[in-house]
């Protein structure tokens, strides 16, 4: 080669390295969270402007190279790893080993190196939820209930509804254990009905229900010893004022009467009355009408004596009269105004 042709190329890579590397950009929207038997599948793309040489890492460990469409991976990978495309990442049967920080590198000729970090997590299915109650039995007096839930497998997150609400911690309502546990404070017949538990990964969940049923209880309502002596003495209070009143309502009726008295004191009124016979007759008495025993009742006139015949009967006088009585014959009677 004559000095042109070794200038010539001296030149061109002279120019080649003062050239400003580009920088290679890796872009991803793979989900880092899977489930046990499934496959981890981490898809890229990347800028770069020449053919890429792609490794891929597991806890900083090398565990598969890329380069012209040939994939060389780790020994215990083979047979279940791949690279698709233009160097992603497939991973078949995975298992809880299979997690961890996984790194793509991807390095291009004249180019800065790329780098992107997979934090990997790989859940068991959620298996065989189920959700228990203590104590049993609950009335109206029980003081607090504990629905709790559980799985077989794949549990991370609780949470409890009722009617398709979100029960959360309220006063009633106190979830405990991380969600696992519902704790039910003084519960009554209004939370009857079924509570369901959601067990759930960020790739998995099942839901179990639990149908409460709080009995009644008549020792809910038993009143208490202070509640029992306040009704007592109300009681008594009220015995007490209504006695108090009707002693009152008689006192006022008896004064009443007296004054009434007092204003109207010739109010006639029936008495017992004394005859002209002498006998004192009851106004109820029937003879107190007959004929023989005339009597004289009048709220003006006062009598004194009269003379009369000495017959009592006023009939026999008419039939049998006599001109000129003697003084003998004559009979003073008296009579009385009652």
């Amino acid at each position: 080669m004559d000095g042109g042709a070794l200038l010539f190329c001296a030149l061109l890579l002279l120019v080649h390295c003062g050239r400003e590397a580009t920088a290679i950009t890796i872009f991803s929207n793979s989900s880092s969270n899977f489930l046990v038997g499934r496959n981890i599948s981490l898809i890229i793309s990347y800028n770069a402007k020449t053919d890429a040489f792609i490794s891929w890492y597991k806890d900083e460990v090398l565990i598969v190279k890329w380069q012209n469409y040939t994939a060389t991976p780790l020994e215990n990978y083979k047979g279940r790893l791949d690279i698709i495309g233009n160097g992603s990442l497939v991973i078949t049967n995975i298992t809880q080993s299979d997690s961890g920080n996984y790194k793509v590198s991807v390095e291009a000729l004249g180019e800065t190196t790329g780098s992107l970090t997979f934090p990997v997590k790989v859940y068991d299915p959620v298996q065989n939820a189920l959700v228990s109650q203590s104590p049993q039995a609950v009335d109206e007096s029980t003081p607090l209930v504990n629905l709790s839930c559980s799985a077989a497998s794949g549990g991370v997150t609780y949470t409890w509804t009722r009617g398709g609400q979100l029960l959360a911690s309220n006063g009633s309502y106190v979830t405990l254990d991380g969600g696992r546990t519902l704790q039910i404070n003084h519960p009554n017949r209004t939370y009857n009905g079924n509570h369901t538990c959601n067990v759930s990964n960020p790739v998995d969940w099942e839901e179990a229900s639990w149908m409460l049923n709080v009995s009644h209880s008549a020792a809910a309502y038993t009143l208490s010893g202070g509640a029992i002596a306040g009704i007592v003495v109300g009681v008594i209070c009220g015995v007490i004022l209504l006695i108090i009143v009707i002693i009152l309502i008689i006192f006022c009726v008896r004064k009443r009467k007296k004054g009434d008295t007092k204003k109207n004191p010739d109010v006639p009124h029936k008495e017992a009355i004394r005859t002209i016979s002498g006998t004192t007759l009851s106004p109820d008495d029937p003879a107190y009408f007959t004929l023989n025993n005339i009597m004289y009742r009048s709220s003006s006139i006062s009598m004194g004596s009269c003379a009369m015949n000495y017959g009592d009967n006023t009939s026999d006088y008419l039939r049998n009269p006599s001109p000129n009585p003697s003084p003998g014959q004559l009979k003073v009677k008296h009579a009385t105004q009652v």
